[in-house]
């Protein structure tokens, strides 16, 4: 069991009486797969009003502060917030997506929190703490073989190029008999590597701040972050201590002899 400061143990609770608002939310939209009525509105609604309850929250906490969405803050000292990724899984009823709020301090987020209140899965990471699901430590895998590994990509709208090259690198891999996922929820793919559930996880360079908040998240839980840039687009690969050298490797010497 864990010994979360205060300002944990405060978000923790708060964020799931907001996640019950988003549970009812969920259920609603779910039901409307099968019909022929558009979501947009249902989404949008859910959105804004879960958005409402995490800044009303955030101001009491610390009042002074400023309250931003990932790479649009504006200080060195402010909350973040993205309250529903990804908004396509959760507007087709598909449980991937995350609830997440951070807090940054003279420039560094040493706080995160990111919640699926459909799994009631709370995960927490703070500067110099650890990182944690629910109450239980969590830590990085130890797998050191391609084989026994698992890979997982992230797309991102509009990134045409991007997009591309994580197709390719996608096809690098899958050729190299190694299993790959695709969630669609950049959180939920951090958390799952944060827990040791994947071990490799690509995407493509992302703002400051959400870079602030995946060193963070890796440093807590013992893994690591690289850089790769091919064909001028540049890639995050967030890992284990083992895989990700391995994958990096990998997709250099193939990009090289091409």
């Amino acid at each position: 069991m864990s010994n979360f400061s205060p300002l944990l143990n405060v978000l923790n609770k708060s964020l799931r009486i907001s996640g019950k608002k988003i549970i009812r939310d969920f259920s609603e939209i779910e039901k409307l797969q099968s019909s022929i009525k558009n979501t947009d509105k249902y989404v949008k609604i859910a959105k804004s009003n879960l958005e409402n309850d995490i800044n009303l929250l955030l101001k009491k906490i610390k009042p002074d502060l400023e309250i931003f969405t990932y790479g649009n803050s504006k200080y060195d000292n402010n909350w973040l917030i993205n309250t529903i990724d990804s908004p396509v899984n959760f507007s087709r009823g598909i449980e991937n997506f995350c609830i997440n709020v951070s807090l940054k301090e003279n420039d560094k987020i040493t706080t995160c929190i990111i919640y699926n209140p459909i799994r009631d899965e709370i995960f927490n990471f703070q500067n110099g703490l650890g990182s944690f699901k629910n109450d239980y430590r969590i830590r990085v895998s130890e797998r050191k073989r391609l084989n026994e590994s698992i890979v997982s990509f992230y797309n991102q709208a509009n990134k045409k190029e991007q997009n591309n090259i994580i197709g390719n690198i996608r096809q690098i891999v899958k050729t190299n008999n190694i299993e790959t996922r695709e969630s669609g929820s950049i959180y939920s793919d951090l958390c799952n590597i944060a827990s040791g559930k994947i071990d490799c996880f690509l995407l493509p360079k992302q703002n400051i701040d959400l870079k602030k908040n995946l060193t963070l998240i890796l440093s807590e839980s013992g893994g690591m972050m690289t850089e790769l840039k091919i064909n001028d687009q540049e890639i995050c690969i967030a890992s284990n201590k083992y895989i990700g050298k391995i994958i990096k490797e990998m997709i250099e010497n193939r990009y090289e002899t091409r």
